[in-house]
């Protein structure tokens, strides 16, 4: 869990439970998909660290990255990516926003589960 990530009472999480995060911490799933480049890492790499920039925590995947922070900077991270991605070239971006999303124990502790 990133610095900028809280685990909040069950009132403020909408009484999901442990392993939640507060509604507070809004997170962005997103993949940058640059069209007719040669080389695409220079636009995927320049929308990665855009989104930092405004603030996200960020977490690097395989297939697509996870930023977290408050509303205003999830939603600016994103802007920034896309809009570093496009200053390489025609892009396209896809992304899914969540509010009190599972923490990364919660998340390990059904991954354990499934692999044990």
């Amino acid at each position: 869990m990133a610095s900028s990530d809280k685990v909040t009472s069950p009132a403020a999480r909408g009484d999901k439970g442990d392993g939640y995060l507060g509604q507070d911490v809004v997170s962005c799933q997103f993949s940058l998909y640059p069209l007719r480049q040669q080389d695409v890492g220079p636009a995927v790499r320049g929308g990665i660290a855009a989104a930092r920039a405004e603030g996200c925590a960020v977490r690097v995947g395989n297939l697509s990255t996870l930023l977290s922070g408050s509303e205003e900077q999830a939603f600016a991270g994103a802007r920034a990516a896309f809009r570093a991605a496009q200053a390489h070239g025609s892009a396209v971006m896809t992304a899914t926003f969540v509010a009190g999303m599972p923490s990364d124990e919660l998340v390990a502790e059904i991954q354990d589960g499934l692999d044990g």
